[in-house]
């Protein structure tokens, strides 16, 4: 099996690894996958061979469920008896056996046992019985036979088929890579493939500076975990950072579709068919997307750095020993989005075994500020350091343990830091200060109004004011960013914020030593009440009026437009109360004629009926004068409407 000499760990869970050693004349290389595993491999594969060779065939274990694989070679092996039983079950094939000076070669018919009598003893021997090919039956004691030679290519071919199954079936997640490479003399080859593995992780400490000149130290470790079937010996380890595109496609599993069948028809001879040739294809075009072999192209192959212990005397402070104690020996490279550290030293890592790898060691700009962030903790802020990546590399997200001389004082949480970006990150609870949070909505008086087609708009402002006192019991001052949830977009009387994030607005205070120190936010939002003028009354307009938004004149036409409204709202009243009058005369003729169809034909009740019918013209004159008025008054409130809206038009103001 060629040895892993390169592996390339990806943070979206694949890892690269590629296998290099040398095979002599036409050598069959085996590899063994998790069952799993195999739909990475079959699609990222690749061989080489660089002196020439090359490889002539790849074969894997099947899916298929063990009893179907045995069952399409129709032979097994027992249990017991392996050789006795076996060739009593291939009776037919054809066989060579060495037997003293002379070799049989025959057919196989089975297996006699035959008692013999050993010192006084019966004992049962198992003799193959061959028909000679001079047409002898011959019996051959099998104890005596140093060897069976089967003549027939197929059955050696499917008996190593078999225990190749039956030997894979021993770990039923492994499968079977065979290659068969074909070349002459020793070669160098090398074998690579993608496969899935575990996200590589990082984790750093943070020792702050102790002593005046001093800045702090960085120290960053990689924890890379080994679930492959192999122990990586002094491999070439690579980490790289970013998400390039990976994927599972299902090659493994195999394929199977219906086809139709189709039934011979005769008819006529029929010229063949002339089938319109295929354009000539465009030239491709350069793929920009950066993908993983383009890095894996790029990067060099060098490797990973084991720690140095270091023990001088008299015993040095604990920034300096965790400084001199671990060599960092590490490369990086950028290739598009992705960001790779090199390990330079080889690394060795069992068989389900992990390592902590030093990645980075280096002095940082960072200084030690406190974080208010209500929605972090309300009653105190945060202890935090603001870092910015002056280190040349990417530094991936992971834990952080803060130290402070020799003493542990507190942990973080580091994002992703690209060259250049600062973060401030919190790491403990700065308990010698209190806060207090005050907020105060306030709405200013309307300012002005403004008309937009028949509504008018009166504009005032909203004010948030935001207090933040912070009460401090230390001895010297502290540097407090506060993260200001804004709820509106513009401030004033306020400073400008040193950052904005997506949510805050980031402000610089700083809290002084043994006193209350004081911090306000005013935002400002502009907002309006709006008035339809073709609704408007009289008691709108006094309030116009009384907040000096309108001039005389604008009041003068304000009012003519609300009497205006007020004239259609009584025409509106007219023409209710005579649809009114209608439906009730209506109603009422409704239970007369109801009343007359049950009059008969007495003197006293013609005397109803002609008072009825007399009464029911009369009704039916006034519902004629009635709709004559609406139609009247609706013509009237058109009119009105006209002129309501010509006065809409004309109002500006002044």
């Amino acid at each position: 099996m060629l040895p892993i000499e390169r592996v390339v760990l990806f943070k979206h869970g694949v890892g690269y690894f590629q296998r290099t050693g040398t095979v002599e004349g036409d050598e069959v290389i085996e590899l063994g996958f998790k069952a799993d595993q195999m739909n990475d491999v079959l699609k990222s594969l690749t061989t080489l061979d660089f002196s020439g060779g090359t490889f002539t065939a790849l074969s894997y274990d099947s899916e298929e469920p063990l009893e179907c694989r045995l069952a399409e070679l129709n032979m097994n092996i027992p249990e017991k008896g392996a050789i006795s039983a076996f060739l009593d079950r291939v009776k037919g094939a054809r066989v060579s056996v060495p037997l003293g000076q002379k070799t049989v070669e025959g057919t196989v018919m089975g297996i006699e046992e035959v008692q013999q009598i050993h010192d006084g003893l019966k004992v049962i021997e198992p003799h193959l019985a061959v028909l000679a090919e001079d047409g002898d039956l011959v019996r051959i004691p099998l104890l005596e036979a140093e060897t069976v030679r089967f003549l027939d290519v197929s059955i050696r071919r499917d008996l190593e088929t078999l225990l190749g199954i039956l030997f894979s079936s021993l770990r039923k997640d492994l499968k079977r890579l065979t290659i068969q490479t074909c070349g002459e003399g020793e070669r160098e080859v090398s074998l690579s493939y993608v496969v899935e593995a575990p996200v590589w992780k990082t984790s750093y400490r943070i020792m702050l500076a102790g002593g005046e000149g001093e800045k702090p130290l960085l120290q960053g470790w990689a924890l890379v975990d080994n679930t492959t079937e192999d122990d990586w010996k002094g491999v070439s380890l690579s980490l790289v950072s970013g998400l390039p595109i990976s994927f599972i496609h299902d090659l493994y599993t195999p394929r199977h579709r219906r086809r139709p069948v189709v039934a011979v028809e005769e008819e006529a001879v029929v010229a063949p068919p002339v089938v319109e040739a295929a354009m000539a294809p465009e030239a491709p075009c350069p793929d920009e997307d950066y993908e993983m072999e383009d890095y894996l192209d790029e990067v060099g192959a060098e490797q990973p750095m084991m720690a140095k212990a270091s023990a001088p005397s008299p015993r040095p402070s604990m920034r300096r020993a965790a400084r001199e104690s671990v060599e960092v020996q590490t490369r990086t490279q950028e290739a598009g989005d992705l960001f790779a550290y090199e390990i330079t030293r080889p690394v060795d890592v069992g068989r389900s075994h992990s390592a902590l790898v030093p990645i980075v060691q280096t002095e940082v700009d960072l200084e030690r500020v406190g974080l208010y962030n209500p929605e972090i903790r309300e009653k105190n802020p945060m202890t935090a350091f603001r870092i910015k990546n002056t280190t040349g590399l990417v530094l991936e997200g992971g834990p952080v343990t803060v130290f402070e001389g020799d003493d542990y004082v507190g942990e973080a949480m580091l994002d992703t830091l690209r060259k250049e970006e600062e973060r401030i990150t919190p790491y403990s609870v700065e308990l010698g200060i209190k806060v207090l949070v005050d907020r105060e909505h306030q709405q200013e008086d309307f300012t002005q109004i403004s008309k937009s087609g028949s509504y008018i708009y009166k504009h005032f402002r909203r004010v948030l004011i935001t207090t933040y006192k912070f009460s401090s019991s230390l001895d010297k001052a502290v540097d407090l960013f506060v993260d200001h949830r804004f709820q509106y977009n513009d401030t004033e009387d306020t400073p400008d914020p040193v950052e904005k994030t997506e949510h805050f607005w980031r402000y610089k205070v700083t809290a002084a030593p043994k006193e209350t120190t004081s911090f306000e936010v005013r935002e400002i939002t502009h907002d309006f009440e709006s008035v339809e003028l073709t609704g408007i009354v009289y008691a709108a307009i006094a309030d116009l009026a009384s907040e000096n938004l309108i001039s005389d004149e604008a009041r003068e036409q304000l009012e003519a437009i609300a009497e205006r409204v007020e004239s259609i709202r009584k025409i509106d009243e007219e023409i209710v109360k005579r649809q009114s009058e209608v439906e009730e005369i209506t109603e009422g003729q409704e239970r007369v004629r109801e009343n007359l169809k049950s009059l008969g034909n007495s003197s006293e009740e013609k005397k109803l009926r002609s008072r009825y019918v007399s009464n029911l013209d009369s009704e039916e004159e006034r519902i004629e004068e009635l709709q004559r008025e609406v139609a009247d008054l609706r013509r009237k409130k058109e009119e009105e409407e006209e002129e309501l809206e010509r006065m809409v038009e004309a109002f500006e103001i002044r």
